[in-house]
């Protein structure tokens, strides 16, 4: 049976709609289903525990990566479940990526054909994380975002004119098996296992099914050139430049240079102030209903 797990209202004001529309296509079908809305993200972590503790092993997420993301936390034995996304906007990070088509019914049709995928995951620190990992400068743009009370295109564009070149970059460690300990002001920093954020290309060049992410950064820019290296991330050219380091690694520690410091982290579209940050790669650990024509570079 498939269980369809729906993102509340303060996510996306388009979920029962949605939703509403794949139920009367899945009667059609004579497919056996159940519908569960939550009015928060705890209650589609409770969705997801409850449900998977019964048993149920076919889901479909109708939400985006912070759905997506409780979802997969709450799970019981990840591992044994399978599910697909249907997303509720053009702009949700981890299904375009994947390219799933934002028609709902295309996208419950190819679910339906059951064709199953594995893909990575990564862990950072307690949580596992579908999508990406931002610090630094996106990171302080997306929660002084999140904080307005409209959310758009212009609004976001208005943050970016008004705040982009001010962040002056965050002291911070890495270490990594695969390189030498690195200590820099960061100005932007993002982990990728899927490559996109908001439209915006953090990672062109992941690849969810390699056992690796995608770990790119720059140190802090002069004022005059930090709005021009954001802006780089529309099209993904921000990898080629020049000041911009990049690796592909399975793990990765983060600590600030500064004990006293937090760091403001960006995990699935949620907000996360961590001592430090441990990232690891999950090969393989995800059974996604191959609705997507997604391809290995």
């Amino acid at each position: 049976m498939l269980n369809l797990i729906v993102a509340p209202e303060n996510i996306s004001h388009k979920g029962e709609k949605i939703t509403k529309r794949i139920v009367k296509y899945l009667k059609l079908k004579n497919e056996e289903y159940a519908v569960y809305f939550s009015h928060n993200l705890k209650e589609v972590g409770e969705f997801s525990s409850s449900l998977t503790g019964q048993g149920e092993t076919e889901f479909v997420v109708i939400g985006d990566d912070s759905v997506i993301h409780e979802f997969i936390n709450a799970a019981k034995d990840l591992n044994k479940i399978k599910f697909g996304i249907i997303p509720t906007s053009k702009n949700d990070n981890f299904a375009s990526f994947l390219k799933i088509n934002s028609n709902p019914i295309k996208a419950i049709e190819q679910i339906l054909e059951r064709k199953v995928e594995n893909i990575d995951y990564l862990i950072v620190n307690d949580q596992k994380v579908i999508n990406n990992v931002l610090i630094g400068a996106s990171a302080e743009l997306f929660d002084i975002y999140n904080n307005l009370k409209v959310k758009n295109g212009l609004t976001k564009k208005f943050v970016m004119m008004k705040y982009g070149n001010k962040f002056e970059g965050i002291d911070l460690r890495l270490n990594s098996k695969n390189f030498k300990t690195k200590g820099d002001t960061i100005f932007d920093l993002n982990i990728s296992n899927g490559g996109n954020h908001y439209k915006k290309q953090m990672s062109p060049l992941s690849n969810i099914q390699d056992g690796l992410f995608n770990l790119n950064y720059v140190a802090i820019l002069d004022k005059i050139d930090r709005k021009k290296y954001l802006k780089k991330y529309k099209k993904g050219t921000q990898i080629y430049d020049e000041k911009t380091e990049q690796y592909w690694i399975e793990d990765l520690v983060i600590t600030p240079a500064h004990p006293d410091e937090k760091i403001r982290t960006v995990i699935d579209n949620q907000i996360m102030l961590a001592e430090s940050i441990k990232v690891n790669i999950v090969e393989n650990g995800i059974k996604l209903f191959k609705n997507t024509h997604w391809t290995k570079y």
